[in-house]
């Protein structure tokens, strides 16, 4: 009971004499909306509002865009017990995890209902918690299309902030997928579980602490149920695989837009280099004029014809320099057109 009240407790199963316990995380896409200072969240289908504050929620979701989406993040309790009872705890989305299973419940053709089965309606549980996150991965990829046609049109420093708020709240996204196949493994694994030999005893003689290599329990997981757990865990590898690659798809973005912000100040600062190297023989020369000298024939006769004289072929020199150091770097550039054009005339020959 203390692992149900704590909301914070790690995705796990227990295994007891008479009853099995499982704590795991259901996350979920919510719409933010803004009122007045605070930040609300609305659930996608707009049924459940969160009231809580922000100082509260903090742990309890994360921000995917800026005042568009982010990830609901909330904690599922679960106790199977012995004769057949299945018992579970939300903290907000009881009814959007139950609604689809009471639908199959109410269908006699659906195996949930036929096999009257315990065990298949933990899955059916699970299966819709691991649901409930594919949703993520749409918004996600929705908002990287509109993220990478803005990179590369216009890269800004913005663009690496929203980035690393989305590539954040992957990053909590893969965590909890993890946990959860872990959880989803550890009961296809029961079978295993139940041929083991019964919990050790400590020199006082009391059992010691139940876990999956220990546990002498008498909850059972059917054959069909770990053959549809197996499909759930298909599921939990494909969230994998899409929020790895997510997430890697974000650090390239964000190594993208500093490479290509970086390659446009080295552009302008190139440019001022050349600018730069175009007047420095004109500031000397202003310089060495610009000195009282006395005699100075120049200064004297009110002249600047010696000025352009000097100053005219520097410039020329200089330009000269600039432009052979470009032609050579557009050198092999310059041949490969040339050749192209060359057998552009000949196909027009043939």
């Amino acid at each position: 009971m203390e692992d149900v009240i704590d909301t914070n407790t790690p995705t796990k199963v227990d295994w007891y004499d008479s009853h099995c316990f499982l704590e795991l995380t259901m996350q979920k896409l919510v719409r933010l909306q803004r009122y007045g200072e605070e930040t609300s969240m609305l659930a996608i289908d707009a049924s459940n509002l969160l009231d809580e504050s922000i100082r509260d929620r903090r742990a309890k979701w994360r921000t995917l865009a800026h005042r568009k989406y982010g990830i609901s993040v909330e904690q599922v309790s679960m106790f199977l017990t012995s004769d057949n009872i299945v018992i579970t705890f939300f903290e907000h989305s009881g009814a959007d995890v139950l609604k689809p299973i009471l639908t199959r419940l109410n269908s006699p053709q659906t195996i949930i209902r036929s096999s009257n089965d315990p065990s298949m309606l933990v899955q059916a549980v699970i299966d819709v918690v691991v649901d409930m996150s594919v949703p993520i991965n749409k918004a996600v990829d929705e908002m990287f299309g509109e993220l990478e046609s803005a990179v590369l049109s216009n890269p800004t420093i913005t663009q690496s902030k929203q980035l690393y708020v989305l590539r954040s709240g992957l990053t909590l996204l893969m965590d909890n997928i993890i946990a959860t196949g872990g959880l989803v493994r550890t009961l296809i694994d029961h079978r295993a579980v139940l041929n083991m030999a019964p919990s050790n005893t400590d020199s006082t003689g009391s059992s010691a602490s139940p876990s999956p290599q220990n546990a002498n329990t008498s909850v059972h997981i059917s054959a069909t149920t770990q053959v549809y757990l197996q499909d759930v865990q298909d599921h939990i590898t494909a969230l994998q695989n899409s929020t790895h690659n997510s997430i890697r798809s974000a650090e390239n973005l964000t190594s993208l837009i500093f490479n290509t912000i970086a390659a446009s100040q080295n552009e302008s600062v190139r440019q001022l280099t050349l600018v730069s190297s175009f007047f420095l023989p004109l500031t000397f020369l202003t310089g060495y004029f610009g000195m009282n000298f006395d005699p100075m024939p120049v200064v004297n006769e009110h002249s600047d014809m010696f000025f352009w004289l000097i100053a005219g072929p520097v410039m020329l020199v200089t330009a000269a320099l600039l432009v052979s150091a470009r032609m050579i770097r557009l050198g092999p550039l310059s041949w490969k057109w040339r050749r192209r054009l060359q057998s552009l005339g000949r196909r027009k020959q043939d």
